[in-house]
């Protein structure tokens, strides 16, 4: 079996491996069918399912390595929850660039840098794409889902198209005929256009930063085995792991042979993982913002207000009462019990009608299954005493087939050396609108991989009334570390739509392309114009908590970071400190 066929191949499971050897060492000594390496510390892994029981990998045994899925942050279609203007100016103004540009002598609109996206895609021909002779603004785009295109060097899947492919293609009488490339969903349009769309004055339009370039990877979606085993609803749209970590290694090539500054704009998220940022891509992302003239910005996601997580206080007893409402059309889920270490926790269930199944005891790793009587629900439990990532106890329940009603889940304290527990079910894309915790808390809600540490973390405030908006992630992490870093306008925000024209949208998305489309004006002032070339994300960050408005509530907050972003406060915090 060729890489390409594994890569595509419903029959192959896919696994992060860690490079501790050599790829040719590693492929021969446990017999994967195919290895492709990411960087310089991890590859992926391909293995036939057939030979999965021989190879003795099972999700309780390999949770880390199963790539997760990842949901997109805003609709792809019109989906603001209420009027907003249809004008790119409010928010301009509110995120301080308006003004920036009111100043000449900065000139200051994104030029040099490239603008990176992992995404649905991009409609190439749209107006805002394109420069004022006809050409491309747009570098790159790869496409994973292509199955028999010439990929990029180093890479073994999709077709890459160039800048000169595409602007040869809007040359032509018949784009689609030399580039086939769309985007359907119209989330990548946006949220690319939005950071670093042209200035269209007929149309009210601007982009951030009207003169970076733009890359992007389109996103093929999830095999259906990673569907089956997280019970993603048939139709939704869903990306694994995988496909995002090698999204980000071909930006990073790509911005690395242009010999350019690179800003990644990251706008999917989990709830899988321990909302610590201790997963495979937050690591990854995390090294690459620890590298010069780059900036990684990422979004907190939309899922405050959903009741998809619940939060243990430590209340005394022996065990604690979790109460999960599931909907009438929940065909199944996975959730997540994370604990801080050292902590154990087992679990019984109670079904709505009463049907009780004991917790199993044990002190090791180990699986349990529960099957109800007066139901068609199973339930399958993998307990991981020490998760080999973070160290903390991890219990992973999926459940299948639930009968809709209130279910109650019995969390014993087992071993208690103080602290607590979260659980979190998948993101709202992944369930029923009503299926949720009955006493849900709001914060330690920002999807992965906004959770982790060098990253910009933007969360997102409604511009006409300035409040935070209502499914904005809420911070901090599970383990302390405050995020989000900042705040940016996320409701009614003004980009455009695939297929022509432009609409508004609300989520975590497009705060995060503000943020990322203002963040290159920093890259460009700084590395372009040479007054700062050794410049990277966790400066950048300094400046953007140092320049923001504070927000009127006590900062750090768990929902305005340390205020709303503003780029002109940035350079009058530059300012500051070169005069000081």
């Amino acid at each position: 079996m060729n890489c390409r066929e594994a890569i595509f191949g419903e029959n192959t499971r896919e696994f992060f491996v860690q490079r501790y050897r050599p790829l040719e060492e590693l492929q021969s000594r446990y017999g994967f069918d195919c290895i492709k390496p990411l960087n310089s510390d991890y590859a992926v892994a391909y293995l036939q399912s057939s030979r999965l029981a021989n190879f003795g990998l099972g999700f309780a045994n390999v949770y880390s390595a199963v790539p997760k899925c990842y949901a997109l942050t805003n609709g792809g279609a019109e989906n603001a929850s209420g009027a907003g203007e249809h004008d790119s100016g409010p928010a301009l103004e509110a995120i301080g660039v308006a003004q920036l540009r009111r100043l000449p002598y900065l000139d200051l609109y994104g030029g040099g840098v490239l603008i990176g996206f992992v995404d649905t895609g991009i409609d190439y021909k749209h107006p805002v794409f394109r420069k004022p002779d006809g050409t491309s603004r747009i570098r790159a785009i790869w496409d994973q889902t292509v199955q028999d295109g010439t990929p990029p060097d180093g890479f073994d899947y999709g077709q890459e198209y160039t800048q000169e492919d595409i602007t040869r293609a809007l040359a032509s009488e018949n784009p689609a005929a030399l580039v086939p490339e769309t985007d359907d969903n119209g989330h990548g349009t946006f949220v690319a256009g939005t950071a670093a769309g042209n200035l269209v004055r007929e149309d009210s339009f601007s982009g951030v930063a009207p003169q970076a370039e733009i890359v992007m990877v389109k996103l093929k979606q999830a095999k259906q085995y990673l569907r089956d085993i997280y019970f993603i609803p048939p139709g939704a749209d869903c990306y694994q792991e995988t496909d995002l970590a090698f999204g980000v290694e071909y930006l990073v090539r790509t911005a690395e042979a242009a010999n350019r500054p690179l800003i990644i704009c990251m706008t999917l998220g989990t709830n899988s993982g321990g909302h610590d940022g201790a997963g495979i891509l937050d690591e990854i992302l995390d090294g690459y913002a620890g590298r010069y003239s780059s900036c990684i910005i990422v979004s907190t996601g939309s899922e405050a207000g959903y009741g998809l997580h619940y939060h243990s206080f430590g209340a005394e007893g022996e065990y604690e009462e979790v109460e999960l409402r599931i909907g009438e059309r929940e065909r199944g889920f996975t959730m997540e019990l994370w604990a801080t270490s050292l902590n154990q926790y087992s679990v019984s269930v109670i079904s709505p009608t009463g049907e009780l199944i004991n917790r199993e005891m044990n002190r090791r790793n180990h699986s349990q299954i529960m099957n109800f009587l007066f139901e068609d629900t199973r339930i399958y439990l993998d307990y991981f005493m020490a998760e080999t990532r973070t160290g903390n106890q991890l219990i992973i329940m999926r459940m299948q087939q639930p009968t809709p009603g209130i279910w109650r889940f019995l969390v014993y304290r087992d071993q208690d050396f103080g602290g607590d527990f979260d659980i979190w079910l998948p993101v709202h894309a992944f369930v029923q609108e009503d299926t949720y915790f009955l006493r849900p808390n709001p914060d330690i809600t920002i999807t992965d991989p906004g959770n982790t540490r060098r990253l910009i973390t933007a969360s997102s405030y409604r511009i006409s009334d300035r409040s935070i908006y209502q499914y904005s992630g809420r911070g901090f992490t599970r383990n302390g570390v405050i995020k989000p870093d900042i705040s940016a306008p996320g409701v009614a925000v003004y980009g455009p739509r695939t297929g022509g024209g432009y609409f508004l949208s609300d989520g975590g998305a497009g705060a995060a392309a503000l943020t990322a489309g203002g963040c290159a004006l920093i890259l460009e002032w700084a590395i372009v114009k040479g007054r700062q070339p050794d410049i990277r994300t966790q400066e950048i960050k300094r400046l953007l908590r140092g320049g923001a408005e504070r927000a009127g509530v006590v900062l750090p907050s768990r929902e305005w970071g340390f205020g709303r972003v503003n780029f002109y406060g940035v350079f009058e915090e530059l300012r500051t400190v070169v005069n000081s």
